[in-house]
């Protein structure tokens, strides 16, 4: 029983969330959404009905990108907000898409080396497929003197493309935005921090 707990505390984070990581990989893959420009492309994911956030740097030099989701839809914001520092965007859209909202968390805390999930696309719409879904572990919260908001930092190895997708726990509740990727280090922005902002 021991060795059973101790596995399942590495893998999952504490026991209770072993039965309810079945089915993430799924659900991540269905909900996160391409951000396509002639400069740069990314990921996101819609936190409202009609509201996609993703990464300021994403869409900062784009007059008009275009969200393609799960499904190959195109969509055209008809708003946006950024927030540089932050390097936060919010994208608006005509249509409303309930079924694939994540909720971001009010407040994020994690046991020792939790495990967590990041999803997005990688090297943008140069793959085609589904987005890729990466495991890893959380290492520590950071904080950034020149940005107001702070990071997980974890051993997922992100890549370009991927930033702006979402990043769990191993229940699918949405922890953070993915941001910044080097040299084995990868930060994300606290979901608690861009639900304020």
């Amino acid at each position: 029983l021991f060795v059973i707990g101790d596995y399942l505390t590495k893998q999952y984070g504490w026991w209770g969330k072993f039965l309810c990581s079945i089915g993430i990989r799924e659900e991540l893959q269905n909900s996160v959404v391409r951000i396509v420009g002639g400069y740069s492309e990314g990921s996101g994911f819609f936190v409202a009905d009609n509201q996609i956030i993703t990464n300021f740097h994403v869409i900062a030099d784009e007059p008009s990108p275009k969200v393609i989701l799960p499904n190959g839809d195109f969509l055209t914001p008809t708003k946006i907000l950024g927030d540089k520092d932050a390097d936060l965007a919010l994208l608006f859209t005509d249509k409303h898409y309930p079924e694939l909202v994540l909720q971001l968390p009010d407040e994020v805390a994690f046991y020792a080396e939790e495990p967590l999930v990041s999803a997005g696309y990688p090297l943008g719409t140069d793959l085609s497929g589904k987005a890729t879904v990466l495991r890893g572990n959380f290492v520590e919260f950071r904080q950034s003197k020149y940005s107001p908001v702070s990071y997980i930092q974890t051993n997922i190895s992100l890549v370009e493309g991927m930033s702006g997708g979402p990043i769990s726990d191993q229940c699918g509740q949405i922890v953070g935005i993915n941001t910044l990727s080097l040299a084995g280090l990868s930060l994300f922005i606290t979901g608690a921090d861009a639900k304020a902002l």
